[in-house]
């Protein structure tokens, strides 16, 4: 059931950029616990990135738009030289990365598809 909500928490509200980014900047949020926030939600883009052209075929506007929800998290990392690649490497996006894909599995494929849908309307 955790892993339900936090599919919710993420992707049933859609992705609020600004949201997120005064999150990460507020002052009683250490740069430890933004970083890890920020990791959370690009493990949560990723698994959008492998799921949804399973859902709504190849998009171009999909592919766009997550790209720049990836680097408008990204802006916000302590590290300004990290990527989508080499949050790879780090052990907490690893875990992160599999509670996200643990997840998706919770959510029935309607509810996955009106996410991936979210994000091919998103606009910046």
């Amino acid at each position: 059931m955790r892993h339900l909500s936090k599919f919710i928490r993420v992707f049933g509200v859609g992705f609020s950029l600004l949201t997120a980014q005064a999150i990460y900047a507020n002052e009683a949020v250490s740069v430890q616990e933004a970083n890890a926030l920020i990791k959370d939600d690009i493990a949560n883009a990723q698994v959008l990135i492998e799921m949804c052209p399973k859902l709504i075929g190849k998009n171009a506007q999909f592919d766009q738009n997550i790209k720049t929800i990836i680097a408008s998290y990204l802006s916000g990392y302590s590290d300004k030289s990290a990527s989508l690649e080499s949050l790879q490497q780090d052990a907490e996006f690893k875990d992160l990365l599999k509670d996200a894909r643990a997840a998706t599995k919770e959510v029935d494929q309607a509810e996955q598809k009106t996410v991936c849908q979210e994000v091919v309307d998103f606009e910046a």
